[in-house]
Protein backbone atom coordinates (compact mmCIF):
# COMPACT_ATOMS: atom_id res chain seq x y z
CA UNK A 1 0.00 0.00 0.00
CA UNK A 2 1.54 3.43 -0.95
CA UNK A 3 1.78 6.10 1.61
CA UNK A 4 1.52 9.26 -0.50
CA UNK A 5 3.70 12.01 1.04
CA UNK A 6 2.60 15.21 0.87
CA UNK A 7 4.52 18.24 1.44
CA UNK A 8 3.97 20.69 4.18
CA UNK A 9 3.31 23.99 2.67
CA UNK A 10 5.59 26.67 2.62
CA UNK A 11 5.35 29.11 5.24
CA UNK A 12 5.98 32.65 5.08
CA UNK A 13 9.37 32.56 7.52
CA UNK A 14 11.13 29.60 5.64
CA UNK A 15 11.10 31.74 2.05
CA UNK A 16 12.53 34.71 3.63
CA UNK A 17 15.52 32.30 5.29
CA UNK A 18 15.18 30.72 1.27
CA UNK A 19 15.65 34.07 -0.32
CA UNK A 20 18.49 35.37 1.92
CA UNK A 21 20.91 32.42 1.88
CA UNK A 22 22.42 32.98 -1.75
CA UNK A 23 22.51 36.73 -1.04
CA UNK A 24 25.49 35.41 2.27
CA UNK A 25 26.22 33.15 0.31
CA UNK A 26 27.78 35.76 -2.56
CA UNK A 27 29.09 37.44 0.16
CA UNK A 28 31.20 34.91 1.61
CA UNK A 29 34.77 34.42 -0.04
CA UNK A 30 35.71 31.31 -1.75
CA UNK A 31 36.81 28.43 0.34
CA UNK A 32 40.58 27.78 -1.02
CA UNK A 33 40.71 24.35 -3.18
CA UNK A 34 43.38 22.55 -1.12
CA UNK A 35 46.54 21.63 -2.99
CA UNK A 36 48.66 18.62 -2.19
CA UNK A 37 52.62 19.20 -1.95
CA UNK A 38 54.90 16.69 -2.40
CA UNK A 39 58.34 17.30 -0.37
CA UNK A 40 61.43 16.84 -2.72
CA UNK A 41 63.31 14.06 -1.82
CA UNK A 42 66.50 14.64 -0.05
CA UNK A 43 69.94 13.55 -1.71
CA UNK A 44 71.95 11.89 0.77
CA UNK A 45 75.90 13.45 0.15
CA UNK A 46 78.79 10.71 -0.31
CA UNK A 47 80.94 10.77 2.15
CA UNK A 48 83.87 12.87 2.35
CA UNK A 49 87.15 12.25 4.35
CA UNK A 50 87.55 15.78 6.17
CA UNK A 51 90.09 17.20 8.89
CA UNK A 52 88.20 17.86 12.24
CA UNK A 53 89.57 21.00 13.56
CA UNK A 54 88.34 21.41 17.22
CA UNK A 55 86.29 25.14 17.42
CA UNK A 56 88.50 26.66 20.24
CA UNK A 57 85.74 29.62 20.72
CA UNK A 58 83.04 26.91 21.50
CA UNK A 59 85.69 25.17 23.68
CA UNK A 60 85.46 25.48 27.43
CA UNK A 61 88.50 26.88 29.05
CA UNK A 62 89.84 23.55 30.81
CA UNK A 63 88.82 21.81 27.70
CA UNK A 64 90.95 24.46 25.93
CA UNK A 65 94.08 24.49 28.47
CA UNK A 66 94.53 20.85 27.92
CA UNK A 67 94.78 21.50 24.03
CA UNK A 68 97.35 23.93 23.88
CA UNK A 69 99.67 22.82 26.43
CA UNK A 70 101.15 20.09 24.46
CA UNK A 71 102.13 22.62 21.94
CA UNK A 72 103.28 24.84 24.49
CA UNK A 73 105.46 22.07 25.92
CA UNK A 74 107.15 21.73 22.65
CA UNK A 75 107.33 25.58 22.14
CA UNK A 76 108.93 25.97 25.31
CA UNK A 77 111.58 22.85 24.78
CA UNK A 78 112.76 23.93 21.12
CA UNK A 79 113.72 27.57 22.75
CA UNK A 80 115.42 26.08 25.52
CA UNK A 81 117.09 23.62 23.66
CA UNK A 82 118.53 26.08 20.66
CA UNK A 83 119.35 28.58 23.64
CA UNK A 84 121.69 26.39 25.18
CA UNK A 85 123.64 25.19 22.07
CA UNK A 86 124.05 28.56 21.29
CA UNK A 87 125.59 28.77 24.63
CA UNK A 88 127.83 25.39 24.27
CA UNK A 89 128.47 27.15 20.57
CA UNK A 90 129.73 30.45 21.49
CA UNK A 91 131.74 29.18 25.00
CA UNK A 92 133.48 26.64 22.46
CA UNK A 93 134.20 29.33 19.88
CA UNK A 94 135.73 31.64 22.76
CA UNK A 95 137.91 28.75 24.53
CA UNK A 96 139.15 27.59 21.10
CA UNK A 97 139.92 31.88 20.75
CA UNK A 98 141.40 31.81 23.88
CA UNK A 99 144.13 28.73 23.37
CA UNK A 100 145.05 29.70 20.26
CA UNK A 101 145.75 33.15 21.69
CA UNK A 102 147.51 31.27 24.84
CA UNK A 103 149.53 29.62 22.05
CA UNK A 104 150.99 32.84 20.90
CA UNK A 105 151.34 34.35 23.53
CA UNK A 106 154.32 34.74 25.81
CA UNK A 107 153.41 35.22 29.64
CA UNK A 108 156.27 36.89 31.94
CA UNK A 109 156.25 35.68 35.80
CA UNK A 110 157.80 38.41 37.07
CA UNK A 111 155.94 38.33 40.40
CA UNK A 112 157.84 34.94 40.76
CA UNK A 113 161.69 35.17 41.67
CA UNK A 114 164.25 32.66 40.88
CA UNK A 115 164.99 31.50 44.22
CA UNK A 116 161.16 31.26 45.32
CA UNK A 117 161.33 28.18 47.72
CA UNK A 118 158.05 27.37 45.64
CA UNK A 119 159.04 27.32 42.40
CA UNK A 120 162.05 25.16 43.48
CA UNK A 121 159.61 22.86 45.23
CA UNK A 122 157.50 22.38 42.23
CA UNK A 123 160.21 21.49 39.41
CA UNK A 124 161.90 19.60 42.11
CA UNK A 125 159.15 17.22 42.82
CA UNK A 126 156.94 17.50 39.75
CA UNK A 127 159.58 18.00 36.34
CA UNK A 128 162.70 16.60 37.88
CA UNK A 129 162.71 12.42 37.20
CA UNK A 130 165.11 10.08 36.53
CA UNK A 131 165.03 8.25 33.03
CA UNK A 132 167.33 5.06 32.93
CA UNK A 133 168.55 3.71 29.45
CA UNK A 134 166.49 0.86 28.31
CA UNK A 135 169.63 -0.80 27.00
CA UNK A 136 172.79 -0.21 28.32
CA UNK A 137 174.38 2.53 26.28
CA UNK A 138 177.98 1.77 24.68
CA UNK A 139 180.90 3.14 26.53
CA UNK A 140 181.49 6.04 25.20
CA UNK A 141 185.50 7.78 24.62
CA UNK A 142 186.70 10.55 26.26
CA UNK A 143 186.48 14.08 24.30
CA UNK A 144 188.25 17.21 24.33
CA UNK A 145 186.41 18.57 26.85
CA UNK A 146 186.85 15.45 29.28
CA UNK A 147 190.77 16.29 28.56
CA UNK A 148 190.34 20.06 29.30
CA UNK A 149 188.35 18.93 32.38
CA UNK A 150 191.16 16.71 33.76
CA UNK A 151 193.73 19.62 33.58
CA UNK A 152 191.48 21.80 35.55
CA UNK A 153 189.78 19.32 38.02
CA UNK A 154 191.97 16.30 37.74
CA UNK A 155 190.28 13.12 36.99
CA UNK A 156 187.67 13.46 38.92
CA UNK A 157 184.77 11.02 39.95
CA UNK A 158 181.47 11.22 41.13
CA UNK A 159 180.85 14.74 40.37
CA UNK A 160 177.88 16.95 39.70
CA UNK A 161 176.93 18.14 35.95
CA UNK A 162 174.53 20.77 34.78
CA UNK A 163 173.81 20.16 30.99
CA UNK A 164 171.09 22.61 29.43
CA UNK A 165 170.25 22.54 26.07
CA UNK A 166 168.19 23.79 24.14
CA UNK A 167 167.83 20.72 21.92
CA UNK A 168 169.74 17.37 20.75
CA UNK A 169 170.38 13.99 22.57
CA UNK A 170 172.50 13.58 25.37
CA UNK A 171 176.05 15.57 24.99
CA UNK A 172 179.17 13.42 24.83
CA UNK A 173 181.08 14.65 27.35
CA UNK A 174 178.37 14.52 29.50
CA UNK A 175 177.34 10.86 28.57
CA UNK A 176 181.27 10.00 29.39
CA UNK A 177 180.78 11.41 32.61
CA UNK A 178 178.04 10.08 33.57
CA UNK A 179 178.81 6.35 31.91
CA UNK A 180 182.96 6.24 32.80
CA UNK A 181 183.18 8.07 36.29
CA UNK A 182 179.85 8.29 38.20
CA UNK A 183 178.75 11.48 37.35
CA UNK A 184 175.22 12.66 38.10
CA UNK A 185 173.14 15.56 37.50
CA UNK A 186 170.35 17.16 35.19
CA UNK A 187 170.09 17.38 31.96
CA UNK A 188 167.48 19.73 30.67
CA UNK A 189 165.74 20.01 27.42
CA UNK A 190 163.48 22.58 25.57
CA UNK A 191 162.11 20.59 22.41
CA UNK A 192 159.96 18.09 23.57
CA UNK A 193 161.09 15.12 21.28
CA UNK A 194 164.56 15.47 22.62
CA UNK A 195 163.59 15.99 26.62
CA UNK A 196 161.68 12.58 25.53
CA UNK A 197 164.23 10.51 24.35
CA UNK A 198 166.87 11.52 27.27
CA UNK A 199 168.48 8.62 29.23
CA UNK A 200 170.88 8.51 31.74
CA UNK A 201 171.91 8.60 35.33
CA UNK A 202 170.81 12.51 35.35
CA UNK A 203 167.39 13.30 36.19
CA UNK A 204 165.46 14.75 32.73
CA UNK A 205 164.05 18.42 32.86
CA UNK A 206 161.96 19.92 30.15
CA UNK A 207 162.44 23.47 30.07
CA UNK A 208 164.13 26.01 28.17
CA UNK A 209 166.24 28.77 29.29
CA UNK A 210 164.85 32.40 30.92
CA UNK A 211 167.01 34.89 30.26
CA UNK A 212 165.82 36.72 33.01
CA UNK A 213 165.63 36.19 36.78
CA UNK A 214 161.51 34.97 37.19
CA UNK A 215 160.25 32.30 34.76
CA UNK A 216 158.48 32.81 31.77
CA UNK A 217 155.80 30.65 29.71
CA UNK A 218 156.43 30.93 25.61
CA UNK A 219 155.44 28.89 22.56
CA UNK A 220 157.65 26.30 21.30
CA UNK A 221 157.97 25.83 17.48
CA UNK A 222 159.68 22.48 16.31
CA UNK A 223 160.16 22.15 12.78
CA UNK A 224 158.70 18.32 11.24
CA UNK A 225 159.40 16.12 8.77
CA UNK A 226 157.73 17.37 5.19
CA UNK A 227 157.79 21.09 6.48
CA UNK A 228 155.71 21.04 9.08
CA UNK A 229 155.85 23.00 12.66
CA UNK A 230 154.86 21.75 15.85
CA UNK A 231 154.41 24.32 18.46
CA UNK A 232 153.84 23.39 21.80
CA UNK A 233 154.04 25.27 25.40
CA UNK A 234 156.86 25.64 27.41
CA UNK A 235 158.18 26.71 31.06
CA UNK A 236 161.11 28.48 30.90
CA UNK A 237 163.16 28.61 34.17
CA UNK A 238 165.86 30.69 35.23
CA UNK A 239 169.08 29.09 35.60
CA UNK A 240 169.49 29.62 39.53
CA UNK A 241 166.01 28.01 40.39
CA UNK A 242 167.48 25.01 38.17
CA UNK A 243 170.53 25.09 40.00
CA UNK A 244 168.37 25.00 43.20
CA UNK A 245 166.04 21.89 42.31
CA UNK A 246 168.73 19.82 41.24
CA UNK A 247 170.73 20.60 44.16
CA UNK A 248 173.78 21.67 42.31
CA UNK A 249 174.72 25.44 43.51
CA UNK A 250 178.46 23.61 43.30
CA UNK A 251 178.45 21.91 40.09
CA UNK A 252 181.43 20.87 39.11
CA UNK A 253 180.52 21.17 35.09
CA UNK A 254 177.73 23.36 33.77
CA UNK A 255 177.12 23.12 30.26
CA UNK A 256 174.83 25.84 28.55
CA UNK A 257 173.67 26.85 25.04
CA UNK A 258 170.96 28.92 23.03
CA UNK A 259 170.54 32.82 22.35
CA UNK A 260 169.24 32.97 26.26
CA UNK A 261 172.56 32.06 27.70
CA UNK A 262 174.75 35.42 27.65
CA UNK A 263 171.56 36.85 29.74
CA UNK A 264 170.99 33.87 32.11
CA UNK A 265 174.37 33.93 33.44
CA UNK A 266 173.90 37.68 33.76
CA UNK A 267 171.84 37.14 36.09
CA UNK A 268 173.01 34.83 38.58
CA UNK A 269 173.97 35.98 41.96
CA UNK A 270 177.47 34.72 42.15
CA UNK A 271 178.42 35.38 45.59
CA UNK A 272 175.60 32.69 46.39
CA UNK A 273 176.89 30.36 43.97
CA UNK A 274 180.32 28.06 42.67
CA UNK A 275 180.04 27.14 39.57
CA UNK A 276 183.70 25.26 38.89
CA UNK A 277 183.22 24.61 35.16
CA UNK A 278 181.54 26.76 33.02
CA UNK A 279 180.97 25.84 29.33
CA UNK A 280 179.29 28.04 26.94
CA UNK A 281 178.35 26.29 23.29
CA UNK A 282 178.49 28.94 20.65
CA UNK A 283 179.88 30.36 17.20
CA UNK A 284 178.21 33.80 17.47
CA UNK A 285 181.36 35.99 18.15
CA UNK A 286 179.15 38.60 19.46
CA UNK A 287 177.29 35.93 22.01
CA UNK A 288 180.72 34.88 23.27
CA UNK A 289 182.34 38.19 24.05
CA UNK A 290 179.56 39.17 25.90
CA UNK A 291 179.47 36.24 27.85
CA UNK A 292 183.25 36.03 28.29
CA UNK A 293 183.19 39.96 29.88
CA UNK A 294 180.60 38.87 32.15
CA UNK A 295 182.59 35.59 33.43
CA UNK A 296 185.79 37.54 33.57
CA UNK A 297 183.75 40.24 35.83
CA UNK A 298 182.97 37.41 38.18
CA UNK A 299 186.30 35.84 38.80
CA UNK A 300 186.29 33.61 36.38
CA UNK A 301 188.75 33.05 33.02
CA UNK A 302 189.08 31.48 29.97
CA UNK A 303 190.49 27.63 30.60
CA UNK A 304 189.57 26.30 27.06
CA UNK A 305 188.18 27.43 23.71
CA UNK A 306 186.48 24.79 21.29
CA UNK A 307 185.14 25.31 17.80
CA UNK A 308 181.83 25.36 18.82
CA UNK A 309 182.04 27.48 22.46
CA UNK A 310 184.59 28.30 25.26
CA UNK A 311 185.14 26.76 28.64
CA UNK A 312 185.55 29.29 31.48
CA UNK A 313 186.89 27.85 35.08
CA UNK A 314 187.27 29.95 38.60
CA UNK A 315 190.87 31.53 38.85
CA UNK A 316 191.01 30.09 42.24
CA UNK A 317 189.22 26.56 41.54
CA UNK A 318 192.76 24.80 42.48
CA UNK A 319 192.35 26.24 46.34
CA UNK A 320 189.57 23.64 47.02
Amino acid sequence: MKIQENPLPETPEHEAQTSETPEKTKDLPPSPIPVKITPPTPVTPSPVSRVSIPSFTKTPPNELYRKLLPAVLFLLTFVTVMTVLLIYMDTVALGAQQFRLNMSRDYELARIPAESPTLVAYVRQLHLAPRAPRTPPPTPTPTPRVRALDRLLGEMYNGTLVEFLPRGGRDPTAAYLETVRGWSGVAVRAAPRDFLALRGAARALHACLSPTDHPREVSYEEAEGGGGVFRSRVLCLPLLTVLLAADAPRADYTALAGPAAPRALAALPYDRLRLKVIDFRSTDPVALNKTTEVLEANNYTVAATFDDGIMYALKDIRQE
